[in-house]
């Protein structure tokens, strides 16, 4: 429960005062043990930054496993719509998500090489799921047949474009533009 609660905690930190303004005493503190105990399950700062971004790399291909799922009753426009609302929704309020978007784009140096290449990987990974969903509406005649993966990596930039500004929304703002960006997408690509 320790170990659990100090990633939790380091999140928080991590993802509000950044990793240069975030110490052990700091990571002590919030979760009230003496901090000894944190060198007890991890031997550096560095350690606990690199397993609160793998925990985070873990929970978000969970993520987007259960929001690529294909459902055979669904047409893929509905599949693409609920990756969409989804995903954006997702990152309101997420502190996973802001920690990874502070660090993506301001790495400490010693982390950048391998948050860019997790990254890549995960983006790789999300955009193929997305890919055969659109393959799927190319082959049932829901989709034009247009090249899969221009529409795949067209839907996937409006989406992360979307979810980077959702901050600067009320919820109602959001779920307009939600709305927005679908009705034109999705109408450009119907077959």
């Amino acid at each position: 429960m320790t170990k659990i609660k100090i990633l939790e905690k380091a999140l928080e930190l991590f993802a509000t005062k950044g990793y240069f303004n975030c110490s052990m005493d700091d990571i002590s503190k919030a979760v009230n043990i003496k901090k000894p105990s944190i060198y007890f399950h991890f031997p550096s700062k560095e350690s606990i930054f690199q397993a609160v971004f793998d925990k985070i790399v873990e929970n978000y291909e969970s993520f987007i496993n259960s929001i690529t799922a294909i459902d055979d009753d669904k047409s893929s426009f509905e599949t693409l719509s609920d990756i969409f609302t989804r995903y954006v929704k997702n990152c309101i309020d997420n502190l996973e998500m802001a920690f990874w978007d502070r660090y993506y784009y301001y790495p400490p140096e010693c982390f950048m090489q391998d948050l860019q290449s997790k990254t890549f990987r995960v983006e790789m990974y999300f955009m193929n799921k997305i890919l055969k969903v659109v393959e799927t509406g190319i082959q049932k005649n829901e989709i034009k047949p247009l090249d899969p993966h221009s529409i795949t990596v067209a839907f996937y930039n409006m989406m992360i474009g979307l979810a980077m500004g959702v901050q600067f929304y009320t919820n109602e703002q959001i779920n307009e533009e939600i709305t927005r960006c679908l009705d034109v997408f999705l109408e450009g690509i119907k077959a």
